[in-house]
């Protein structure tokens, strides 16, 4: 690159977030230095035909790391959802600890719209947290963000869509807002190009609100089919720790604190709608999904 810029150095670039941001920074006119796990996998190929720098390497690679972070004027960090509390509490921690060791001027940490200052005994939801505490005491200019539901979660298989109905958490009156998992690297490219606004600041983002009779019509809408909706019951929350916690986090917790949704476009005016990202984006996981 030859506009000034010093890179960001992007974690997860070929998962979903981190291949979000590391898109969108490019788009962006950013350098991209992308940390991959395999430089010869398919998603790392098409990162660097796209312009990106790629660095192989693993959480447990602190050297790999540290030498990657060299130069950089920014890191991204997102932390892969298959690993284990304990993991994800050391990956996240060692990824601030280097950052702020060498003296990155932003760092970005993707944490959960569902993590509050409380932890709530289930594994995946307290790691986030405790990185994000542990962020906030280092001398180093960072953002937290907070995305709300994924808009991919929603077209799973799973939730009923196949069968002509579709079960969730949310109560049929009851609204929860989502993020379409692209919207959330324009989200971070605006963070890293205004540090002094962004800076030190823990960021919700959000593209849609909508509730429980409103998925089921949207839904209707884009199958060309009725899609009914209905909350799952009682004993199935109660049964699934995952599911029952961003019930009751819906109910009185973090989930339960919306965004201003005009704050949101004014810093993206393109955010996704539910409704439109199933008529774009989202359309081929929906189909894949309905059968």
């Amino acid at each position: 690159m030859t506009n000034g810029k010093r890179p960001v150095l992007v974690f997860g670039a070929t998962g979903r977030q981190g291949g979000s941001v590391a898109r969108a920074l490019l788009q962006a006119r950013w350098p991209v230095r992308a940390f991959v796990r395999d430089i010869a996998a398919p998603g790392s190929i098409a990162l660097r035909d796209a312009g990106a720098e790629l660095v192989q390497g693993s959480f447990e690679d602190i050297d790999t790391i540290r030498a990657a972070m060299r130069d950089a004027y920014g890191v991204f960090s997102v932390l892969p959802g298959n690993l284990a509390q304990e993991e994800e509490v050391r990956a996240g921690i060692a990824i601030a600890d280097l950052a702020a060791e060498s003296g990155i001027a932003h760092l970005v940490y993707s944490s959960g719209a569902s993590a509050g200052e409380t932890l709530t005994g289930v594994a995946r939801f307290d790691a986030k947290p405790r990185i994000e505490a542990h962020v906030r005491s280092l001398p180093i200019a960072a953002t937290i963000v907070r995305p709300m539901i994924f808009m991919e979660m929603l077209v799973r298989p799973g939730f009923g869509l196949e069968e002509g109905r579709f079960t969730f958490f949310l109560r049929p009156d009851q609204s929860m807002q989502l993020i379409a998992v692209e919207d959330i690297g324009t989200f971070v490219a605006a963070v890293f190009a205004d540090k002094t606004r962004f800076g030190g600041k823990t960021l919700k983002i959000a593209g849609d609100t909508v509730t429980g009779n409103e998925l089921g019509a949207i839904l209707t809408q884009a199958a060309g089919r009725t899609i009914t909706y209905a909350r799952f019951p009682e004993e199935v929350l109660a049964a699934n720790p995952d599911l029952g916690h961003m019930a009751a986090s819906l109910d009185a917790g973090p989930l339960a604190d919306h965004v201003d949704l005009n704050a949101m476009r004014a810093i993206n005016p393109e955010i996704r709608s539910f409704r439109s990202w199933l008529s774009g984006s989202g359309r081929k996981a929906f189909e894949e999904t309905l059968g």
